[in-house]
């Protein structure tokens, strides 16, 4: 997870992604690898006569196509905190769909939630509705962010 946070004057900006350690070719090259290798040991067993092997590995290489293909449709996703004067501005895309909630700093209020297994959840509050925020980021990562987001919007968190 990756958080990037930008301070210009009196705006403040956070944007966090979920990682993405490989590129396009590279996703392409590891789907190609991961399904080349189980073909071939399959079809020398189909060869001994364990022909059987093959349903299987079609089975498990339509897995893995479509497990890299939840991965790649995520791969454009984002969170952004924007705090400029008057507004605060979260933008989120998550595969294809993207939201905007635009809140007022003044009745905005940070939410934190503990979890029973140690985590971390933030919420903005506003209006009796609350938006998660921080999703991509690790439990460190939210504290910093929870303690930047208290600094310029001033609401006691709970």
């Amino acid at each position: 997870m990756t958080l990037s946070v930008v301070n210009a004057g009196a705006s403040y900006k956070a944007i966090s992604k979920p990682n993405s350690s490989l590129s396009s070719s590279g996703k392409i090259r590891v789907v190609l690898l991961l399904t080349v290798i189980p073909c071939c040991i399959a079809v020398g067993f189909a060869w001994l006569g364990a022909w059987l092997v093959l349903p299987f590995v079609g089975l498990e290489i339509f897995a893995l196509g479509f497990a890299f293909y939840h991965v790649n449709s995520h791969t454009e996703d984002y969170e952004s905190i924007c705090i400029d004067g008057d507004s605060l501005v979260v933008e989120r895309r998550t595969r294809q769909q993207f939201s905007q909630f635009v809140l007022s700093p003044y009745w905005a209020k940070l939410v934190r939630h503990e979890l029973p297994n140690g985590e971390l959840r933030l919420g903005l509050l506003s209006h009796g509705k609350e938006f998660e925020i921080g999703r991509y980021l690790t439990k460190k990562q939210r504290e910093l962010l929870a303690g930047q987001i208290y600094k310029r919007i001033g609401t006691p968190y709970k």
